[in-house]
């Protein structure tokens, strides 16, 4: 083998590992999202549950304030 192949195959092997990885870290991020609106839809239902949606209010739900914190947390650490 010529050097240049093996050049070659050493690019379209890394190529091939950066592809593998995005599609890797893709599917890291729908998993997340999907984490994320189930985290949403709790929320909405024990918001429901109480009656109450003022986040101020002394009743509000512990765990809807609990999984909010975890919500925005999340968001403020993901770039756009």
């Amino acid at each position: 083998m010529k050097p240049r192949e093996n050049l070659v195959r050493l690019k379209q092997f890394q190529v091939n590992e950066k592809r593998r990885r995005m599609a890797q870290l893709d599917s890291m991020i729908a998993e997340f999202d999907r984490m994320a609106a189930e985290l949403d839809a709790q929320i909405t239902s024990e918001e429901t549950k109480a009656g109450i949606t003022d986040l101020n209010h002394f009743a509000y739900p512990t765990f809807a304030k609990a999984r909010g914190c975890a919500v925005t947390t999340c968001a403020h650490r993901r770039p756009s």
